[in-house]
């Protein structure tokens, strides 16, 4: 039970209410979750990349409990980490708008994740700043369908495009 959840991990773990609708809630305890969540499945984060020196304030979430300075939610990811390109661009790790990194920490962040245990890779697109096209986007897809083939990721691996428009 992580007890200093936010809201938006409390309400996957909140109980059915009679008439379909979930419990309050600021009245559950926290979140609610098996620590092997995640665990198996590799999440392939089609994005800006991510920063794997981050350091997430607490300013950042003013809502929340924890009265820390810094949250390394990165570099405290249980599962593998690895990046994938796309041909021609720069095999950078590196996160210029800061978005990919709050999908991966959403995603396997010990703090901020769902599946705390999942593996993460990586597929860096293009900072947004420069033009992004749809033959960008589609190659993007054709290098994680090939990765998960030949990585035998069928059935265990989940594709998250979450491009910001920032």
């Amino acid at each position: 039970m992580q007890q200093d959840a936010l809201d938006e991990l409390k309400m996957f773990s909140q109980a059915k209410l009679r008439g379909g609708r979930g419990a309050p809630l600021s009245g559950l305890p926290g979140y609610a979750y098996d620590s092997r969540g995640g665990q198996g499945i590799t999440v392939y984060v089609i994005d800006t990349g991510i920063n794997k020196d981050h350091a997430v304030s607490v300013a950042d979430y003013q809502y929340y409990s924890l009265r820390l300075t810094h949250l390394q939610e990165f570099r405290s990811m249980q599962g593998n980490k690895r990046w994938l390109y796309l041909p021609g661009e720069p095999h950078i790790e590196s996160d210029e708008i800061g978005h990919g990194t709050c999908v991966a920490s959403k995603v396997a962040g010990p703090t901020f994740g769902v599946a705390k245990s999942a593996n993460i890779v990586v597929v860096k697109m293009q900072p947004v700043a420069v033009d992004l096209h749809m033959s960008h986007v589609t190659a993007a897809w054709g290098i994680v369908a090939g990765d998960i083939a030949s990585m035998g990721l069928r059935g265990r691996a989940v594709v998250l495009a979450t491009l910001s428009s920032e």
